[in-house]
């Protein structure tokens, strides 16, 4: 289209404004808008139902303050992308689409670090992305009440501890040289409190008898004077440990017993040698007869190639022997690993993150980071076990101050899990497999290093 203006038809300033429409109408197709940052652009419908929701880990959200951005990404995010707000929440509105997706969180740190969480395989329309720190609870202020009293049965009162546990509260413990002593119980509601007493000899805290009291109400701040706990429960007993079968692994094993009661631990006993072994225990007889032991049991070492470690955790229902399954190891295997003191080199262009699992596992987790970090860029993935690699992709240079892992040493962490009280790998993003610590788990574990060039 011409456009001739006749001189002196119409002032300049009339002229200028009139130009600059037609311009704007005349823009050739294909013309992109510049995309702010926090999204792609591509703007929903108004009431248009959400066809995709992420839900934040609530670390991420709890400390948003601390990060330049947190964005997240639906597969390499060039489609879809929306920066994260103190909602902790993020909607979509994809195409909907059939399948899976990946989700990653690009989090971009104060002094311009980047580390990026990539989730693989979700399914469904909505996901809570899982937290990778356990949470921490605020001590609780308001007194509920002071406990006083003394421990019986002790060879030497200076070895002696004891402490108050209790769903949402929390004992601070005065104690003298002769045994008695008076506790501050202090929790947000009144409720009850357990007395645990213990008696320890040596510098490695070698439990020699315990005691326990159970059922003590609190509250209003009111005081409980009078109180015993007598040191009735030696450990002396044993409890056998075997290998249920599967793997079998071989080397010195690390075996511990933890006592727990309302979710805390009371004591622990340990040994370690060859599996099978036995590992010191008390009598089931009440008041102990209620509490469920957790055996702990590692062989390996994560830094030792080419399997690294293997644990299991199980609830003991027995009293004279357990028996524990381990998880085949994982290996590495793209790019090649060494160790510490030998890593070794590999080439970032065309860089895959390559693992070997056991397939009965729920999941992998493999980390690249920095061997000394945080790194300008350290990247982790978990996936489901049918899923054996990962390639790192280039991220929108404008969410991201570095957009590829550059060169440098690097430590490659990786773990299975396997875990009771879930069915299967989707279960981890609904919100609602929170770990128990009565529940049995079966990991591995794998620390290797690279060079990459």
């Amino acid at each position: 289209m011409t456009i001739c203006v006749k001189r002196g038809s119409m002032s300049q300033s009339r002229l200028i404004p009139l130009l600059l429409l037609l311009l704007v109408a005349c823009r050739p197709p294909g013309t992109v808008e510049p995309v702010p940052d926090g999204g792609t652009g591509q703007e929903p419908t108004p009431g248009t139902p959400p066809t995709f929701t992420v839900h934040a880990p609530a670390e991420i959200v709890s400390t948003l303050p601390l990060y330049r951005s947190v964005h997240v990404l639906l597969g390499d995010g060039r489609g879809f992308r929306e920066r994260l707000d103190d909602s902790g929440v993020v909607r979509f509105h994809e195409p909907i689409v059939s399948g899976t997706r990946d989700v990653s969180l690009v989090m971009v740190g104060s002094t311009g670090t980047v580390q990026v969480k990539t989730w693989l395989a979700l399914d469904g329309a909505e996901v809570w992305l899982p937290s990778f720190m356990y949470p921490q609870s605020a001590i609780p202020w308001t007194k509920q009440g002071t406990l006083s009293g003394k421990v019986t049965g002790a060879a030497n009162p200076s070895a002696l501890s004891v402490v108050a546990v209790g769903t949402g509260l929390y004992g601070l413990t005065t104690l003298a040289g002769d045994g008695s002593f008076s506790i501050d119980v202090r929790g947000d509601a009144p409720g009850e409190v357990d007395l645990f007493a213990r008696e320890t000899e040596g510098p490695g805290g070698k439990v020699l008898r315990v005691g326990l009291k159970r059922d003590i109400a609190v509250g209003s701040g009111a005081s409980v004077s009078g109180l015993e706990v007598a040191l009735d429960h030696p450990v002396d007993q044993s409890l056998g440990v075997t290998v249920a079968g599967g793997f079998d692994p071989e080397g010195e094993a690390s075996a511990t017993l933890q006592y727990i009661l309302g979710g805390q631990l009371l004591f622990s006993t340990n040994a370690s040698g060859q599996l099978p072994l036995s590992i010191p225990a008390v009598a089931r007889t009440a008041p102990f007869d209620t509490l469920t032991p957790m055996l702990r049991v590692s062989v390996g070492d994560a830094a030792t190639l080419p399997g690294g470690m293997v644990q299991t955790a199980v609830p003991v229902s027995g009293t004279s022997s357990a028996a524990v399954s381990f998880l085949n190891p994982l290996r590495i295997t793209s790019p090649g690993v060494g160790t510490l003191e030998a890593p070794a080199r590999a080439s970032r262009s065309g860089l895959v993150l390559g693992w070997s699992p056991d397939g009965s596992a729920h999941l992998t987790e493999v980390e690249l980071a920095a061997t000394i970090g945080p790194g300008p860029l350290d990247w982790s993935v978990m996936a489901p076990t049918f899923i054996t690699s990962f390639t790192p992709f280039a991220l929108p240079a404008d969410i991201a101050p570095v957009t590829t892992i550059p060169a440098g040493s690097y430590r490659v962490a990786a773990t299975t899990t396997w875990r009771a009280n879930v069915s299967g790998y989707a279960d981890f993003f609904t919100g609602s497999a929170a770990s128990s610590p009565y529940e049995e788990t079966r990991t591995t574990r794998l620390r290797a290093y690279v060079e990459l060039q």
